[in-house]
């Protein structure tokens, strides 16, 4: 996982480094899905990332009890419908778009 290697570098930087904020717009979950089927690896660090998280609201994704992957929203003010998923790359892509793009409108 590129971002955990370099400590001294923001989510938003690497984003901007990836181009992402420039061609958000056309890249799709399935085109994220497509990657993970590829390199289903990455799904482990996003799992890692959204559970190493710590703020008062954001996207997370995590597995269940029943071994289901939940994608939702957390926050204080609000209550986001969570999604559940058995795949866990279908679960993952969701997630990873959901995440960066909150990410990108905040930056």
């Amino acid at each position: 996982n590129k971002f955990h290697d370099l400590k001294n570098i923001s989510i938003h930087m690497l984003l901007k480094e990836t181009e992402y904020i420039e061609t958000y717009q056309d890249i799709s979950e399935t085109d994220i899905f497509k990657v993970l089927l590829k390199h289903p690896e990455y799904t482990k660090q996003w799992l890692d990332w959204s559970e190493d998280k710590r703020s008062n609201s954001g996207w997370y994704f995590k597995q269940n009890e029943k071994k289901k992957f939940i994608v939702g929203y957390f926050s204080i003010k609000e209550n986001y419908k969570r999604t559940e998923f058995s795949d866990i790359k279908e679960a993952c892509a969701t997630f990873i778009k959901r995440e960066i793009e909150e990410i990108r409108n905040n930056r």
